[in-house]
């Protein structure tokens, strides 16, 4: 009895300190990362059936990111061919790994969490937007006492930036759409 014993004990130890460790990693993290406080978020994209007259969707080059007009909000973020292929991938992956014991278990969890969260887009309401443009090859946004936002920026593939893989074409058709919406608007 005694040999049991110590082996819980030594898994419930070994479980605590696993748990202070994700907690610590957490809080770094949430502690550094630069989150900006007005910033809106939705879950998942509105699906083709569910944009209105005069709603606009455009797809990057290479169809990976997406940008929406649907109402009095624009959206941005991964296009539905790339969350698919994310959520294959992450399936994937989990098929072959061991997912026994805890390690299994946190990544198992980490993985539905991603998947969960991958179709998120943000969202900038017409009603912050003072003027939108398509400038330098890339769409301008600039928002009420808040200064310009360049739409995918900071994300960068193949060292250039995501903000100026949209068709010259698509940005100006959607660029005109937005203003024709907030002109519309009261």
């Amino acid at each position: 009895m005694e040999l049991a014993h110590r082996r819980l004990v030594g898994r419930v130890i070994r479980i605590g300190l696993i748990g202070v460790a994700i907690a610590i990693a957490i809080s770094w993290i949430v502690r550094r990362a630069p989150v900006p406080r007005d910033l809106r978020v939705q879950s998942e994209a509105p699906t083709v059936e569910a944009l209105g007259p005069g709603d606009l969707r455009i797809y990057s080059r290479d169809s990976s990111v997406n940008l929406i007009l649907q109402g009095d909000n624009i959206l941005a973020g991964l296009s539905p061919k790339t969350i698919a292929k994310v959520r294959a991938e992450l399936e994937a992956s989990g098929a072959d790994d061991d997912t026994t014991g805890l390690g299994g278990s946190i990544a198992q969890m980490v993985k539905k969490t991603v998947a969960d969260k991958i179709g998120t887009h943000v969202v900038f309401p017409l009603s912050e937007i003072r003027e939108i443009r398509y400038d330098g090859d890339e769409i301008v946004i600039e928002r009420h006492g808040r200064g310009d936002t360049r739409l995918f920026d900071n994300t960068k593939v193949n060292g250039q930036p995501l903000s100026k893989s949209f068709r010259r074409e698509d940005a100006e058709r959607f660029v005109e759409a937005v203003r024709a919406r907030k002109n519309a608007r009261p």
